[in-house]
């Protein structure tokens, strides 16, 4: 994450510059707004890649397919608890390369949006990372966790863009193909 800006916009979804509130705005927003330097396409595919999410998310794992419309299976960890937490959650959103999103959580009292964003920018990629949430708990919950969200945004993001890096510089998993040798002495050449 050469030249990061982290943080950027944090506040109600669909909040003037100014500050106002519109009055549908139902939903409070957290986002992380981070350069990448891999492709649209790359950080597509390894945000989406669910079965490697262990390699670099540390919170939050999903699992089953990227499919809009379809579930996946969410684990998230809290705290002192050993074992993580697990439910259903929805696809919401597959527009590939663009955009990803799921939410999870219980309705009318508190559901949660993870949205990723992904703009091409001349460095890589331009990622917004946000959570958004609703339902009758969404004011307590964000006032009383704001902080540690937006942290958490923000180190996801951080090993996103280390998983980003460590596939960049991997070798070419191709093998190297030597010459075939039909019998005969082996001889070795000296220049």
């Amino acid at each position: 994450m050469t030249d990061v800006e982290h943080g950027g916009a944090i506040g109600p979804v669909g909040a003037s510059p100014d500050g106002a509130r519109p009055a549908n705005a139902a939903r409070a927003a957290i986002e992380n707004v981070v350069i990448l330097t891999a492709s649209p396409l790359r950080v597509w595919s390894v945000l989406t890649d669910f079965a490697a999410h262990s390699q670099w998310k540390p919170f939050v794992q999903l699992a089953g397919e990227a499919v809009e419309g379809g579930e996946a299976t969410y684990s998230f960890r809290i705290g002192g608890l050993g074992k993580p937490v697990t439910t259903t959650a929805d696809i919401t959103r597959v527009e590939k390369p663009v955009v990803f999103a799921w939410t999870a959580g219980v309705a009318k009292v508190l559901l949660f949006e993870e949205l990723y964003e992904l703009e091409s920018d001349p460095a890589g990629t331009r990622l917004r990372h946000s959570l958004r949430f609703h339902g009758l708990l969404n004011g307590i919950w964000t006032a009383l966790l704001r902080k540690k969200l937006q942290a958490g945004l923000v180190q996801s993001d951080r090993c996103l863009d280390r998983r980003l890096r460590s596939l960049a510089v991997r070798p070419n998993p191709k093998p190297r193909l030597l010459p075939v040798r039909h019998g005969g002495k082996k001889t070795r050449r000296h220049n």
